[in-house]
């Protein structure tokens, strides 16, 4: 029977950062940085769900399905960003020249300025987080994080029957 009652007993989530946590922290502190620098050089206008449209490998040379499909949302949704964007002269919206059918996201000089900001942002993040802990620590963490999508989907997978 459900109720709405508290449930009686301790707290069954973490009581300490886990991992996911840690990683969105890590993240959006990165990202704190990144768009304190853009706004440094110029870039105010953007917002984090433009950002969305710049995370790895970028826009650039890809339609708007795939590019909605890369960043999770419908093409519905990600047209206004586009629109901003192209507005704000970051990006146009051309003919693909190998399938005339189709169209392409391409950024401008802008676009590429933007992005050189955001890398330089990411160089220098690195490099900070270097000379705290050191090139094998951060070797190490790097070649860790590239397992943790692995490791997420096989948690994701339900327990064997057994």
């Amino acid at each position: 029977m459900a109720t709405d009652a508290p449930a009686a007993g301790r707290y069954p989530g973490p009581v300490v950062p886990m991992l996911g946590a840690r990683l969105r922290v890590a993240a959006e502190a990165v990202h704190a940085a990144g768009r304190r620098r853009q706004i440094a050089a110029g870039f105010d206008e953007l917002r984090p769900a433009h950002y969305a449209l710049m995370k790895f490998p970028g826009p650039h040379g890809v339609r708007p399905t795939e590019l909605a499909a890369h960043v999770g949302l419908r093409k519905q949704a990600l047209n206004p960003l586009l629109n901003d964007l192209e507005a704000w002269g970051y990006l146009v919206r051309a003919d693909d020249r190998g399938d005339g059918r189709g169209r392409v996201v391409l950024l401008t000089e802008r676009g590429f300025a933007l992005v050189r900001t955001l890398r330089e942002t990411l160089d220098d993040v690195e490099a900070a987080l270097r000379a705290r802990v050191g090139d094998a620590a951060v070797d190490g963490f790097l070649a860790v994080l590239d397992e943790v999508p692995g490791a997420a989907a096989a948690a994701g997978e339900p327990p064997a029957a057994g």
